[in-house]
């Protein structure tokens, strides 16, 4: 007699509870394996499962509970901004809370630059390419270059960008250092932002699986933002004012602002610490007035 969907997915949920991971992975797993919905999946739920399904879920919740993989290497594929991303063990899995980043950029651009034509926008550490290929594809009228320092993300990025059409330029290189005296008006930027201290204290789903490149941000986390903070002077286009976006970490709002402050004491026009949908502070926005003449 075959098993019923609910059946599997109850064994599951209790072996991901008795060890502290999330109940609803199960639920995840099956619907991606089965091109379900998960009102499919519920509506479904007294329905037999193929035998070759139930051992791969099995497998599947068994490697999640006692490796750690977390679920989009298992699957591939991480969701962004309402798309599909690919992603593997060489790239960040993309963040819920990097979309509101990417919401934002859009908003301070309609704000503080609405007459700039075509801006030219950088995105800093591009991983799998999610915040590239998201502003491309959602303001077609910037003209996107993506840099990671690692070139395996880059191939990641690459395929991206072809599998949803966006047009982005992508440069090997750390940080700003393959784009100096090239001009660019926007500058958005999740860097590494883990500290030396919270390295240790990471579920074992991130710390032994995500790139530590994209993690790592020096003793206190902040090595990243004074590069680039140091550096941008020399990528502004000169032509307007220039508008820069970083994700943080939740307690380091006021010491990036502060970078910001000491590296530009006499051309902020508006400078905020955003907080994200959980209430910690998660965004740094920035317009800098760097018109000539």
């Amino acid at each position: 007699m075959k098993e019923l969907r609910y059946e599997v997915l109850k064994w599951a949920a209790d072996l991901l509870t008795a060890h502290h991971r999330d109940a609803n992975i199960g639920e995840l797993l099956l619907q991606a394996r089965l091109g379900l919905t998960r009102t499919d999946l519920i509506t479904g739920l007294r329905e037999p499962i193929a035998s070759k399904d139930a051992e791969w879920l099995r497998r599947s919740v068994e490697e999640h509970v006692y490796k750690g993989t977390p679920l989009q290497y298992m699957l591939g594929r991480a969701p962004f901004y309402g798309r599909s991303f690919k992603v593997n063990a060489d790239v960040l899995i993309p963040r819920q809370e990097t979309e509101e980043l990417v919401w934002r950029v859009g908003e301070w651009a309609k704000r503080y630059a609405p007459d700039l034509d075509h801006p030219a926008v950088c995105d800093i550490g591009t991983g799998s390419g999610a915040i590239a290929v998201t502003l491309g594809l959602e303001h077609p009228d910037w003209r996107i270059t993506a840099v990671d320092l690692s070139e395996k993300a880059l191939d990641v990025a690459r395929e991206n960008a072809d599998d949803l059409g966006a047009q982005i330029v992508f440069c090997p290189g750390d940080l700003l250092c393959p784009l100096i005296h090239q001009p660019f008006d926007i500058l958005v930027s999740n860097p590494p932002y883990i500290t030396k201290q919270e390295m240790g204290g990471l579920d074992d789903t991130v710390r032994d699986y995500e790139p530590h490149l994209a993690l790592y941000g020096g003793n206190d986390g902040l090595d990243c933002y004074r590069k680039i903070i140091a550096d941008m002077p020399l990528i502004f286009s000169g032509r307007s004012v220039f508008i820069a976006a970083f994700e943080i970490g939740a307690t380091q709002g006021n010491a990036v602002a502060d970078l910001i402050r000491r590296a530009f004491p006499n051309q902020i026009e508006a400078l905020s610490i955003e907080k994200d949908i959980s209430g910690h502070d998660r965004n740094i926005m920035v317009v800098l007035q760097t018109k000539q003449g």
